[in-house]
C-alpha cells in the first residue's frame, strides 16, 4: 500500500508566502513517495469563502489538485480556524472534506482522524463558543462580501486561542477517557493535532499521536509506511 502522511496546524496565513512555499515543497515529496495526504485541521490560519482567499492560496490549493490529479488521496478536516472550508470549495481541487472528525482504513488498522478540539472536553469555554458562535460565522460567511468577510474573519476568528501557550493549562489537554472510547469501539490509532504539542502512548496495542504545528521553512508530519507509523521533520530547501 503507498504512503500515508498526516499534518495538522500548518497554519498557512495570507501574508506568509514562505510557509506556502514549504508546504508546496512537501507536496512535491509526498507525490514523490505515491503517497496519499491526510490534512487534519487548521491548515489555514483562517478561512472564508470568498474568491481574495483562494487567489491568496492558490499555489497551495494547486499543488493540492497535481497531487490528487496523480491519483493520490488529499482528506481535509476541518479545525478551529479553518471550520468555514466547504466540500464544494474543495471538490474542484480533488480534495475530500471529511468533515470534524472521520475513520478511515489504512490497511488492516481502522484510523480515527480529527483535529484535536473534540478530545479536549475540559476547554468548555471553547466548547460553547463553538456551540453559540460557529453557526452565527458560517452565516456571516454567506452573506458577507468578500473583502469584508476576510477582514471581520481574520479580525475575530485569529483571536480564538488555539494550542498550548502553557502545557499546565488542564483545559488545552486531552481528555484521555474520550481517547479510550475510540479505542473501545474498535479503533487502533488516534491522530490529531490542536494542540501544538507532540505526544505518542500506546494503550495495548492502541496508538495516539498529536502532531505538532509547522513553522515558515520546517514541517513536522506523520507517515504510516510498511505497516508502522513514523514521525518525520520537512525541511524546505529555500
Amino acid at each position: 500500500m503507498p504512503d500515508t502522511f498526516f499534518v495538522a496546524d500548518v497554519h498557512l496565513g495570507l501574508d506568509n508566502t514562505q510557509r506556502q512555499q514549504t508546504f508546496v515543497d512537501f507536496l512535491t515529496h509526498v507525490r514523490s513517495c505515491s503517497g496519499d495526504l491526510y490534512i487534519l485541521g487548521d491548515f489555514f490560519d483562517f478561512w472564508a469563502n470568498n474568491r481574495p482567499m483562494r487567489l491568496a492560496m492558490q499555489p497551495v490549493l494547486e499543488g493540492l489538485q497535481h497531487l490528487t490529479a496523480s491519483g493520490s488521496t488529499v482528506g481535509f478536516v476541518f479545525g478551529n480556524r479553518d471550520f468555514l472550508a466547504r466540500a464544494a470549495g474543495l471538490k474542484p481541487f480533488g480534495i475530500t472534506h471529511l468533515g470534524e472528525q472521520a475513520d478511515i482504513t489504512l490497511g488492516d488498522l481502522r484510523i480515527h482522524i480529527t483535529h484535536g478540539y473534540s478530545l479536549c472536553q475540559n476547554d468548555t469555554s471553547f466548547l460553547v463558543y463553538k456551540k453559540y458562535a460557529w453557526p452565527v460565522w458560517r452565516l456571516l460567511d454567506r452573506v458577507l462580501p468578500g473583502w469584508f468577510g476576510n477582514y471581520i474573519v481574520r479580525r475575530f476568528v485569529l483571536k480564538e486561542k488555539t494550542g498550548v501557550s502553557d502545557p499546565d493549562k488542564i483545559q488545552f489537554q486531552f481528555t484521555r477517557s474520550v481517547i479510550d472510547a475510540h479505542f473501545q469501539r474498535g479503533v487502533d490509532a488516534v491522530i490529531c493535532g490542536h494542540t501544538h504539542d507532540e505526544q505518542t502512548f500506546n494503550a495495548g496495542s492502541k496508538q495516539f499521536f498529536s502532531l505538532d504545528c509547522w513553522q515558515d521553512m520546517v514541517g513536522p508530519y506523520l507517515v504510516y509506511r510498511e505497516g508502522k507509523f513514523i514521525r518525520d521533520i520537512f525541511t524546505s530547501a529555500a
